[in-house]
């Protein structure tokens, strides 16, 4: 899971605690949404320097570090991609590193082909050696990667160190051996940060490629990272791949929350904000006008239940609770409406979604009370909601709360604790009741939403439920020969999940992105969830 700092990729609430009661993509990896002022041509470079918001990444590098996307906004400039995907259809886009990704019969085995020509910022070139020895580096549990999951396919990545999957066919080819069948494996190379190749000067000195980057992309850092203040970023002269760079330099400044952003905007002292807090869009809206662009993002908010303990070990249960709430009006009444209902565990966005797979995400009373009451629910039970501290949670889950106990008859108690600690609850199975997580994808696959929330083995699975015809279904999209067939077995294991619920979903986030009137081309990507930074034009 790529965390979403500092709210680790939940859709923040408004801070405050309003009561609601019962009441009856693009052609390729975003979605184009240019400032329609703009006269400016957005293929010819535009030179000049403009301002971004960021919170303090937690690495640079090495880049298998960086799961979060605070870290990615850098990288993602510092590095070309290996690979795109087109989000509608699932196809690879050949725009970065690599010229191929080819299969064997049954997709065990991938050979894939480094682009001729490409260098590192620093002159070494990028090559098949370069890319076995850094994936080599992430697998080893010695180096404590926060990537390393993304080697777990590859066979001997088990060993901790030479992985036994991993061959060279020549400097610009290597061959790739897999435990398994998996038709998803050239989408996770879409998630570069996993993926890329390290330079040979970073294996020297870890740390100072950390301070700065050697990348293979449009930008490289000019200085050091600058902590707590800012990362400065310029065009790459020798760059020779494919991705745009319009803006001459792109300057990162540091702030702890996107509300005191938002201020350094008001004021003037800053021209890009990248996604407003949830809690001042009004004001934001005001203010920017037309200079705002909104999207539907692919961060899915959900509740997990301790599938093992009664009486949430009862589908029934589950089932009514999720039925007993308007997740509507909750967005309406708490989240100053920037959401949208979920009605699937997997985005509009991904090939896959459906927007009437959930049989019980929506608002049925009567039909609420029944399940509830035949999986053992009663109105003398204290339902105790766990969340995140100080992550805009409070209200929206006591509006749930507040549902419940109109609906159903029973009360409720909210059990708030920090991040950390909240991590060690989940990690433990120390809840006694619903708890609130959310997901934004790693790689557009709808696999990579149901696989770690919902199988027996998902990274994410803190509800601890286990379904064969999930595992089964999953396992079958895997070794599928097309995408349209393994989408067909990814959606007969999501069925059999939101069919069992032991999480509900309950609402995708909606992203905007404000800018001073000296920028225009603001763009916006499913991917990443913000503004494509390399495309923006200073007027």
């Amino acid at each position: 899971m790529r965390m979403k700092t500092p709210l680790r990729v939940a859709a923040a609430a408004a801070s405050f605690a309003l009561l609601v009661t019962a009441c009856g993509g693009g052609s390729e990896t975003e979605t184009d949404a240019s400032n329609t002022d703009s006269t400016s041509d957005p293929n010819a470079p535009s030179g000049g320097t403009y301002s971004v918001n960021l919170t303090e990444p937690s690495y640079l590098a090495p880049f298998a570090n960086c799961y979060e996307s605070e870290c990615s906004k850098v990288l993602d400039l510092v590095n070309d991609p290996l690979v795109s995907v087109n989000v509608e259809t699932g196809e690879l886009v050949y725009d970065g590193l690599l010229a191929s990704v080819e299969p064997n019969d049954d997709q065990s085995v991938w050979t894939i082909t480094i682009k001729e020509g490409r260098t590192f910022q620093n002159g070494e070139p990028v090559t098949a050696d370069g890319f076995i020895r850094t994936w080599n580096y992430t697998a080893n549990p010695k180096n404590e990667q926060a990537t390393a999951g993304f080697m777990s396919h590859i066979e001997g990545a088990s060993e901790g160190n030479q992985m036994s999957g991993l061959k060279k066919i020549d400097d610009l080819t290597f061959e790739v051996t897999l435990t398994s069948p998996f038709s998803q494996f050239p989408l996770t190379l879409s998630y570069g940060n996993a993926w890329h190749p390290l330079a040979e000067a970073c294996f020297d000195d870890i740390q100072a490629c950390n301070e700065k980057p050697i990348g293979t992309g449009p930008y490289m850092m000019e200085g050091k990272w600058n902590h707590d203040q800012g990362i400065t970023l310029t065009k790459w002269a020798d760059y020779q791949g494919d991705q745009e760079a319009q803006a001459d330099t792109i300057q990162f400044k540091m702030f702890a929350d996107a509300v005191s952003a938002f201020r350094a905007w008001q004021g003037g002292t800053l021209d890009l904000l990248d996604n407003v807090d949830p809690t001042i869009y009004g004001e934001a809206v005001q203010q920017a006008g037309d200079r705002i662009l909104t999207e539907e993002s692919t961060t899915l908010t959900y509740m997990g239940f301790p599938v093992q303990t009664a009486p949430y070990d009862s589908k029934k249960y589950r089932q009514g609770f999720s039925m007993a709430f308007d997740r509507q009006s909750i967005i309406d009444g708490v989240l100053n409406g920037q959401a949208v209902p979920a009605t699937d565990i997997v985005p509009p966005a991904f090939a896959g979604h459906r927007d009437s797979a959930c049989n019980y995400c929506q608002l049925d009373v009567d039909r609420a009370k029944e399940l509830f009451q035949a999986g053992g629910g009663s109105s003398d039970e204290t339902i105790e909601i766990f969340f995140n501290a100080g992550a805009g949670h409070e209200g929206w889950t006591e509006a749930i709360g507040n549902q419940l106990k109109n609906n159903l008859g029973v009360d409720f108690k909210l059990r708030a604790t920090e991040w950390a600690q909240y991590l060690e609850i989940l990690d433990a199975g120390d809840f006694t009741g619903p708890f609130r997580l959310g997901w934004l994808q790693d790689y557009p696959s709808m696999e990579n939403y149901v696989r770690p929330l919902v199988s027996t083995n998902g990274d994410s699975n803190y509800s601890n439920y286990s379904n064969p015809e999930v595992d089964q279904n999953l396992k079958k999209g895997d070794q599928a020969q097309t995408q349209e067939e393994a989408i067909e077995f990814y959606q007969a294991a999501d069925d059999a999940a939101l069919e069992d619920m032991p999480i509900l979903p309950l609402w995708f986030g909606i992203d905007n992105i404000i800018w001073s009137d000296n920028l225009s081309n603001i763009n916006y990507s499913v991917e990443s969830g913000g503004a494509q930074l390399n495309k923006v034009i200073v007027q």
